[in-house]
């Protein structure tokens, strides 16, 4: 019979998580939640409040009722993941502890390059290295990179949904939509603009092959990428079907009984150097302001300023404190529009290297995974250099970027169940040979 002290002790143990597994990997997937609600609710609050504000301004509209909700899901994260650090940490100490800093680097020196620039940390600067960190210890499973499937679901879902109740709040039009022609205006949902939602939803697609259900899965996809279409980007179309061709190549060859030799990890690995390759050499060589809808403006003027400080950038808030950015950008933008410029800009060469090492960790992961049926992290990998070539609002310093510093940790770190592989490509065996 059981006592009342050892229900007690049992109640506590469970209370923290001291039974290892299910448990922490609940924890690491409510932190997924938890950052991917701090990215669309307080939005969300301000366009019920104040409507859609006009395009190309940074106008601050949020009520102070967003504000504290964001300010209350930062803290909520950064709690959960400190717990969750502590834990993981307590329960012993975690092998490759170098990755860990490979991780935690480019983190580091954009907060170097704001301590460097006279800008204050916020409390992201904490956050998402606790996220890292938790993520580490903790080691999760699939599960977790099916929760980023699910929000990226519900995030289409629920930005169409808004688009048929409120369309004057989640659709673009006019001036706002460009050159760009959709029936009824371009899908936004609840972010500032349809390219934003185009970016989350590609980067969150890869994951929905995560889900365990054909039924599951295959709605999933139906949904997202309705909304994808709906929203007009093409960067993130392109993104998109570069998953979709990756994902249908690796199927055929592991059906085709294709052995991961030298020659598999090339074929394997093709679209993700292909997206890289464009990521790095397309500003460096557009020389026409007007080139790729204006950007070739914004890169020239944002490479003249990371001229000026090439090793360590001008900081995070490079957006927001430089006087005259906007009209010598053309518009009121907070990302430099390509991966390698937004990075040398706000962190210089030190974050630039820091990233190269981070990607090139994953996509030696992901190859590993790979050669084991286990498709999603070289899928997300896709997907993140495809967005990356035009588009770097994935790459925050806040937690918006819970789509890009967290699932390459989670490619980096996580640990694939070993009773199930991903679904849709057989397991593939390593050639003895």
């Amino acid at each position: 019979m059981t006592t009342l002290r050892g229900r007690i002790t049992g109640g506590l143990g469970r209370a923290t998580f001291r039974a290892p597994g299910r448990r922490t990997e609940a924890g690491i997937a409510l932190l997924v939640v938890l950052a991917w609600l701090r990215g669309v609710a307080p939005p969300l609050v301000q366009l019920l409040d104040s409507g859609r504000p006009g395009f190309n301004t940074r106008t601050d509209l949020m009520p102070v009722t967003g504000r504290l909700l964001g300010d209350a899901l930062t803290l909520a994260v950064v709690g959960l993941a400190a717990v969750l650090a502590g834990y993981g940490l307590r329960r012993g100490r975690p092998d490759r502890w170098w990755g860990l800093l490979v991780a935690l680097a480019p983190l580091a020196v954009v907060a170097s390059a704001g301590w460097a620039n006279h800008q204050r940390p916020g409390p992201v600067t904490l956050a998402l290295p606790l996220v890292a960190v938790a993520v580490w210890v903790c080691r999760p499973g699939r599960r977790v990179l099916a929760t980023i499937g699910v929000c990226g679901a519900l995030t289409a879902l629920g930005s169409m949904l808004l688009a048929a109740a409120r369309p004057e709040l989640a659709l673009l039009t006019g001036a706002a939509a460009g050159a760009k022609t959709v029936p009824g205006g371009l899908l936004a949902g609840p972010y500032a603009h349809s390219n934003v939602l185009g970016i989350v939803l590609a980067l969150s697609l890869p994951f929905v092959f995560a889900l365990r259900t054909a039924s599951s899965r295959w709605t999933a996809l139906a949904v997202m990428l309705v909304a994808v279409a709906w929203t007009g980007s093409r960067t993130s179309q392109v993104a998109v079907l570069a998953v979709l061709a990756t994902r249908a190549m690796l199927a055929v060859a592991a059906r085709r009984g294709w052995r991961p030799r030298r020659s598999w990890v090339v074929l394997v690995s093709l679209p993700v150097a292909a997206g890289l390759a464009l990521t790095v050499l397309t500003p460096l060589v557009t020389t026409d302001p007007a080139g790729f809808t204006e950007r070739g403006r914004i890169w020239r003027e944002l490479l003249a300023h990371w001229r000026e400080r090439p090793l360590l950038g001008h900081g995070p808030e490079f957006f927001d404190r430089e006087p005259g950015l906007a009209e010598a950008l053309g518009g009121a933008f907070n990302h430099g529009h390509n991966l390698l410029v937004h990075l040398l800009v706000v962190g210089g060469l030190l974050v630039a290297a820091a990233v190269v090492a981070l990607l090139g960790l994953c996509w030696r992961r992901a190859v590993a995974v790979a050669r084991r049926g286990r498709i999603v992290p070289m899928l997300y990998l896709v997907a993140f250099a495809w967005v990356s070539w035009l588009e770097a609002s994935h790459v925050p310093t806040t937690l918006a970027g819970h789509l890009s510093w967290l699932p390459l940790c989670l490619v980096l770190r996580g640990e694939p169940d070993r009773n199930s592989e991903d679904q849709g490509v057989p397991e593939v065996v390593d050639d003895p040979a």
